[in-house]
This record gives C-alpha cells, structure tokens and sequence, in this order.
C-alpha cells in the first residue's frame, strides 16, 4: 500500500496527522494551480484552506478511488471557482477565467537566447488561445494527465476534451511555426 493510499485511509478514519500530511504534500501544487485562474492569493489560500475542510467534513464519503491527485485538483478548481464567483457578486462561467501560466523548455534541447525567444513565442501564442484551450494545454503537456482525468476536473465529456485539445493544438498551429510548435509538444512530453 501506497504512503499516499494510507494518508487517504487515514483521513477517512478520522486521522488529523493524515490530513495534515495530505494538506502538506499538495498545498504547492493546489497553490500553484490556483495562481493560473487569479492573481489574488489570499482567495487561493481561502480555496486551498477551503478544500481541506471540505475534505475533513466529508471524509466518510470520499472516494477518490486511487486517483487522488486528481480528485483534489478538482476539488480545489470547484472551491476557487465558488470563490471567484462569489467575490466578483456575479455569474461566474469557465470562459470568464484568465487562466494562464508560465511556459518552460528542457535547457538540454535548446539553450541561451534561443530559449528566451522561443518561451516568449510561445507564451504569445498561449495568450492569443481562450483560457479553456490554455487550460487543457495545461493539463495535458505540463501536467501530463488523461484525457477522462481533464474531463472530470474541467467538468466536460471526455470526448469534448479531445475536441478541445485538438482545437486548441489548431489555433497553436495557426499562430505558431509548425517546427516550433513540434518543439513546444515534444519538450512536454517526455
């Protein structure tokens, strides 16, 4: 049994040390994740503190069924979106985010200002995308989930993510060079 499963079965026992633990190893990827939607931190600390004790309240009925990374980061984009739509006092819907983030390149692959001109390219690119499309771009070559696990947490059909990552690879297209987005794939995926 997984160090993270026997966290999980902690919490659902009603063990504070295993939500303490949990809230520690994913406080910087919730963080990091929330920073994408919005700039003000205190809302992403209020989601973060938020989900946990969501997580306390209900743990008898969790069933992150061994994908917890997953769960939680779903979790977490629920909490931050009430949030967001609750301090702006208006409809909040996924295409009113400004979900952005920062892109990175293997040094190996490209070095010096090469790097510095093709990050800033392809950071252009990502703007000119609708913060969906950025999303799923985000999920699928950064963080490298599955399609079924994008759909869960962005609240879509699985088939619908396919769609939009194809989408948005097309508009990426449109924008960039096709050997510079070759580039941008490849050095996210291995």
């Amino acid at each position: 049994m997984s160090s993270e499963q026997s966290l999980w079965d902690g919490l659902k026992k009603g063990d504070v040390q295993s939500l303490e633990a949990l809230y520690t190893q994913y406080n910087e990827l919730l963080y990091g994740y929330g920073k994408k939607f919005t700039t003000d931190t205190h809302l992403v600390q209020d989601a973060i503190q938020e989900t946990f004790i969501s997580l306390w309240k209900y743990r008898n009925t969790i069933n992150a069924g061994g994908t917890f990374n997953y769960y939680l980061l779903k979790s977490f984009r629920n909490q931050l979106l009430r949030l967001i739509k609750e301090r702006a006092n208006t409809t909040y819907t996924d295409e009113n985010n400004e979900f952005s983030f920062e892109v990175g390149f293997d040094n190996h692959i490209i070095a010096g200002e090469e790097y510095a001109l093709l990050s800033r390219q392809v950071k252009n690119a990502l703007e000119q995308l609708t913060a969906r499309q950025r999303e799923i771009i985000y999920f699928r070559f950064f963080e490298g989930l599955s399609f079924e696990e994008i759909a869960g947490i962005m609240d879509m059909q699985v088939r619908a993510t396919y769609k939009l990552t194809a989408r948005a690879l097309a508009a990426l297209k449109e924008i960039m060079d096709g050997s510079l987005l070759l580039l941008f794939i490849v050095s996210h995926l291995s």
